[in-house]
């Protein structure tokens, strides 16, 4: 089963590369088209959205297929809410200050989101980083 789930990604993969390439043709040849720009965005979009189902898809097939401990998903779960409002926390303050970059005005609402997206990150990678030092230490300890 494996094989074929293997292969249907390939097909899936493939096709969505060839619509994004083909898109990317049609905005580099279509100059007279003001909206290629927002066809671009949607795509955008709605690979982002197919990333997102298919990471949260694959992780609830694997645990099933593989039989993955409950408790281990509940853990992880856990994690990343604790990260985001830990995030959230840090950034809170950001949400009422507007952000002026140029001649361009960004609203607080604007400016607070981004600033959890970079503290989520920022907190993410820290919290991997110590976790492969200490499985690196741990194995290196126990043999």
């Amino acid at each position: 089963m494996n094989g074929k789930l293997s292969n249907i990604g390939k097909w899936v993969l493939g096709l969505l590369a060839i619509i994004t390439v083909g898109l990317a043709v049609y905005f580099y040849l279509d100059l007279q088209n003001e909206a290629r720009t927002s066809v671009i965005l949607n795509w955008g979009y709605i690979l982002i959205i197919l990333g997102i189902v298919i990471a949260l898809f694959s992780v609830v097939f694997t645990g099933l297929v593989k039989g993955v401990n409950g408790k281990t998903l509940l853990f992880g779960a856990i994690a990343v809410v604790v990260i985001g409002v830990v995030a959230y926390l840090m950034a809170k303050g950001c949400f009422s200050q507007e952000y002026v970059a140029g001649d361009v005005t960004y609203s607080g609402k604007t400016h607070g989101w981004v600033e959890f997206g970079l503290d989520f990150f920022y907190i993410t990678l820290v919290v991997s980083l110590l976790s492969i030092l200490f499985s690196v230490i741990y194995k290196a300890v126990k043999k």
